[in-house]
């Protein structure tokens, strides 16, 4: 198959972006062409390293005139490339799939059913309001089919008008072997000032934007603080509330507990440096970042929203806390400092992790779908 993925934000980083890496190199294993349509971002390397090829296509579109271009744009390389099926992997890729090839009708047909070439959208969430009021409606004319990584966010768009035969979950995946065998965790302990045997070290991995809530995280480590002394945070990203986070580490007095790593590729040696995983986000759908600390062997604390209680399994591979509430936040940071349960828990989330969140499992159900549609096996 020739496989045509539209993509709304640049290839930078974040999650879709990560999960198309993924995806690529697997579906590329199997022998179909992955072709990606967006912009360019630091990530673009990787995916061409992964065998996929790109397309520079402008999805951010905010008016009809803007629509229609890359709508014009969009037909004519389905046509060019020989596309078996479209993935757009959002709400508004969707709308400029749907306009390029059913709005106005495209002539280019599939070589292999003789019929026009099937949409079938991934939903990876949807935290505007505004889009999340019309998502199902939206998707249900713009899609052929909708793929969605998590439970959370099918039963939210069903809720908004998309039939629950034209959709189904197929959980995103983690390479568990890589975050299990990381290549040089010693080299950033020491860079880090991180000693195993003396620090207790919590850590979060994420952008540092609004809805990720570092700040809730930074309050409730003081709290941890006052109480271990000997405790550290390592915050592992870069975002633009850099300077308010660093702000606050100030005011808080914590620059000799607190580690700020800036943006890091190799995640797999940063997790080897935690005893625990920390995500204290205000919204979520299917956090990766615990997901892969599960993955490490590490015990994950999450927010009680989103699809984080399908990642975590409360009291078994990690702890839930109140969203938004740093003294509930506090109080299960403080309950992993005692080494047996978190270990415990790091044991049964790489176990879960494996047997849930595989990609090998998850390439071959998304190239089930796919070659479902492509093949025109649909009735």
């Amino acid at each position: 198959m020739n496989i045509l993925y539209l993509m709304t934000e640049p290839f930078g980083i974040g999650g879709v972006q990560s999960d198309l890496l993924v995806l690529s190199a697997g579906l590329r294993r199997h022998g179909h062409r992955v072709l990606v349509a967006t912009t360019q971002g630091v990530l673009l390397p990787e995916l061409l390293a992964r065998g996929a090829e790109f397309f520079d296509l402008d999805f951010r579109f905010r008016d009809p005139r803007l629509l229609a271009r890359a709508a014009g744009r969009l037909r004519a390389l389905v046509s060019e490339q020989a596309v078996d099926l479209v993935a757009p992997q959002s709400l508004r890729s969707s709308i400029a799939a749907y306009a390029a090839l059913r709005l106005l009708p495209s002539p280019y047909r599939s070589r292999v059913t003789g019929r026009r070439v099937p949409i079938v959208t991934t939903i990876h969430n949807i935290h505007n309001p505004r889009n999340f009021r019309w998502a199902g409606r939206i998707l249900r004319r713009c899609s052929d089919h909708v793929i969605f990584e998590s439970h959370y966010e099918r039963n939210r768009v069903l809720a908004s008008g998309l039939p629950p035969g034209r959709s189904e979950v197929i959980h995103s995946g983690i390479d568990t072997e890589r975050l299990a065998n990381p290549s040089n965790p010693a080299e950033f302990a020491a860079r880090y000032g991180i000693d195993g045997q003396k620090h207790l070290v919590y850590g979060i991995v994420a952008r540092l934007s609004e809805e990720k809530e570092h700040g809730l995280l930074v309050r409730a480590f003081a709290k941890v603080s006052a109480v271990h002394p000997h405790a550290r945070l390592l915050i592992i990203g870069d975002g633009p509330l850099l300077s308010a986070i660093e702000e606050q580490i100030r005011t808080l007095g914590l620059q000799d507990k607190v580690v700020l790593t800036g943006m890091q590729r190799d995640i797999a040696s940063h997790l080897a440096l935690l005893d625990v995983f920390v995500l204290a986000s205000s919204r979520e759908s299917f956090p990766l970042s615990a997901r892969e600390a599960m993955a490490a062997s590490r015990a994950v604390i999450a927010p009680r929203i989103g699809g984080c209680p399908e990642v975590v399994d409360e009291n078994v591979t990690g702890l839930l806390f109140e969203s938004g509430n740093a003294d509930d936040l506090a109080y299960k940071m403080l309950r992993l400092a005692q080494p047996e349960e978190r270990q415990m828990m790091g044991r049964a989330g790489r176990e879960r992790a494996v047997r849930l969140f595989s990609c090998d499992a998850w390439v071959d159900g998304d190239e089930r779908v796919y070659r479902r549609w492509a093949e025109g096996q649909t009735a």
